[in-house]
């Protein structure tokens, strides 16, 4: 009987660990390490607390929320069970809803059928709006319907019906929309809403059954299989340059890419460990359960210098410099109020990162601690070229951390900016960054060798000198002798 009961506890704790220990990161060799808290939950928004411009109430109930964007500091708020677009202030009140009433009454062909995607963009809002088979697009300030997108104009759509999904915008108006059952790769669309291509593409990866069945199948069954194993991408945001940030479900290759116009990935890997969330997925500890993170959202900051990962599975956030450096990980998955049951969608808001939870009709705002705060500077200053500035800062992160290794790296990189070699060196290696360890070490080489070099050559002069008149001497001496 004590042999089952230690069982039972031991199992307990071994199965809700991971929802213990919460603050990690991952060490240069990959493995997990503890860390400091960088974010932590501010506020949660729920139907029990949500409340109207007036502080009553609200009358609407929080439904299945798809979506969530931030624009002017106002949130925005994809509701498929209100087939609303939810307005909320900085206060998190609800203040508005699209699309307009009239009377009390929608007007017809305003009307939303299951809206899971939003962007706005110069004063326009964008509506995916999936079961009505289009997007919409509403003028923020008069809420007037502007554009409407139905029906693209390619081969595709003779047998599949247009459903997007999820959608941004660039500088230009262009739209790029993911929509169901599209294999191609993200829609795009013109401003004035014609289909323009599709671009950017994934790699799917099979099993050994897979590929065994499809190196024997017919040509005609290969062409069917290739169907199904080909995988949409799930969601997308774009930073202010353009680039389009895209995730994809974790059985393909590269669950996350950049991709510039042409829709070639260039998103930059240089970190610790490869930006697609957890690294460590085949084994289980007090932190990371099995399985490759299911990444369903990506957030980029309105500076362009972060974004951010959701994976569903763990109800992480994952937050990178542009770099590709895993910066921290905060959320998880658990039964109390500021955690997760199953988050969909992320944004950022000024210094702050908030989550929706479609299971518990949450919305969770995630503030930096001051060791959060502390990374954010530092990243910043180093990525606007301000590394000495960076530095001070990085001094203080490890103040707070010591082995968060990017600030050693960060502060190495100053001291390579400053001349100071010696000292590059020596926190370069402890950053693991072998790059500009080798750089360091050869101007620190070059240096010395140029101090070096005079008392080098001056020695040199003498022993020459000596050699000389050592040879001149025995030459005289030989003459003399030879006279005689």
């Amino acid at each position: 009987m004590k042999k089952t009961i230690s069982f039972i506890i031991l199992l307990f704790i071994f199965s809700s660990g991971f929802s213990v220990k919460a603050n990690y990161n991952y060490s240069p060799y990959g493995d997990v390490i503890e860390s400091a808290s960088s974010m932590s939950p501010a506020r949660v928004i729920s139907n029990s607390n949500f409340l109207d411009v007036n502080g009553n109430k609200a009358e609407i109930v929080l439904g299945d929320i798809k979506d969530v964007h931030n624009y002017n500091d106002q949130i925005y708020l994809a509701d498929a069970t209100n087939n609303l677009i939810l307005v909320l202030n900085s206060e998190f009140r609800l203040i508005d809803t699209f699309p307009k009433k009239v009377d009390d009454v929608i007007p017809e062909g305003y009307q939303l059928n299951k809206p899971s995607g939003i962007y706005i963009f110069d004063k326009k809002l964008y509506v995916a709006d999936t079961e009505n088979e289009r997007i919409v697009v509403f003028d923020i300030e008069t809420k007037e319907l502007v554009l409407e997108v139905k029906n693209p104009q390619d081969p595709t759509f003779e047998k599949v019906k247009f459903k997007p999904l999820k959608l941004t915008v660039d500088r230009t108006g262009r739209m790029f929309v993911i929509a169901f059952d599209i294999f191609e790769g993200i829609m795009d669309f013109n401003p004035d809403g014609t289909f323009s291509r599709f671009y950017g593409t994934n790699t799917i990866t099979m099993n050994f059954f897979e590929a065994l069945v499809y190196r024997f199948s017919s040509q005609k069954q290969k062409a069917k299989q290739s169907l199904k194993l080909q995988t949409s991408f799930v969601n997308l945001d774009i930073d202010p340059y353009g680039y389009v940030y895209v995730v994809s479900k974790p059985d393909v290759l590269e669950p996350v890419k950049k991709l510039n116009f042409k829709g070639i990935d260039v998103l930059n890997k240089s970190g610790y460990v490869l930006p697609y969330g957890d690294a460590q997925v085949e084994e289980y500890d007090n932190t990371v359960p099995l399985g490759r993170s299911n990444i369903v959202d990506v957030a980029v900051s309105p500076n362009g210098n972060f974004f951010s990962i959701l994976d569903s599975k763990r109800g992480r956030v994952f937050s990178y410099d542009n770099e590709g450096n895993l910066l921290y990980i905060f959320g998880q998955i658990g039964s109390q109020n500021s955690m997760f049951k199953q988050p969909n969608s992320l944004t950022y808001y000024q210094d702050k990162i908030i989550v929706t939870d479609n299971m518990n009709k949450s919305i969770v705002v995630f503030e930096p601690t001051e060791f959060g705060k502390l990374i954010n500077e530092a990243t910043n200053l180093y990525l606007n070229s301000k590394y000495l500035e960076a530095k001070e800062i990085w001094q203080e992160v490890l103040k707070l951390n010591s082995n968060y290794f990017l600030a050693y790296t960060g502060i190495g990189k100053a001291q390579l900016r400053e001349g100071n070699y010696e000292d590059a060196m020596k926190n370069l290696k402890l950053g693991h960054d072998y790059y500009n360890h080798s750089i360091a070490y050869e101007q620190y080489r070059n240096d010395k060798l140029d101090n070096i070099t005079p008392y080098a050559l001056v020695v040199a002069f003498i022993v020459i000198g000596y050699i000389f008149f050592k040879s001149f001497k025995n030459s005289v001496v030989r003459e003399i002798e030879g006279g005689e």
